[in-house]
């Protein structure tokens, strides 16, 4: 009688694989999770900043006054005198602004110098308008 070799796993070894993985993607989870809430305001920030930029240009290639006005769950961007909205933005569960503020752009290029604190549970972000117009990001 000729014996034939079975090749395979037992359900012990199937077992025991599947369970470290399992392991291992719990002990995985949490910094992904963090890394996903970091790079989610990051973004906000980035697209803030962008934002404050594009009204700042906006206003000195148009000679008019822009009005940024932000709430702690987004912001828009106005025209005050005429009452045309040119942006609204909100920001993405979990983030949001630490007060409602607002910042006019002038069409000389300055700007009203206000501090923005953008916050979600990974941390926070200091946007910094100047007086000049120019945007940090602390």
């Amino acid at each position: 009688m000729k014996r034939t070799s079975r090749q395979g796993f037992t359900l012990v070894e199937m077992m025991l694989v599947i369970s470290l993985v399992g392991v291992m993607a719990a002990m995985a989870a949490p910094p992904f999770f963090r890394y996903l809430a970091s790079n989610r305001l990051a973004t906000q920030a980035d697209r803030m900043v962008a934002d404050l930029q594009y009204a700042r240009s906006l206003s000195v290639s148009n000679a008019q006054i822009l009005r940024f006005s932000v709430t702690e769950a987004g912001y828009t961007l106005r025209n005050p005198n005429s009452g045309v909205l040119i942006r609204d933005y909100s920001f993405c569960a979990g983030a949001g602004l630490d007060a409602a503020q607002t910042a006019d752009f002038y069409p000389w290029g300055m700007a009203d110098p206000v501090v923005f604190t953008l916050s979600n549970p990974a941390g926070t972000r200091q946007i910094t308008l100047m007086p000049t117009g120019l945007v940090e990001v602390h």
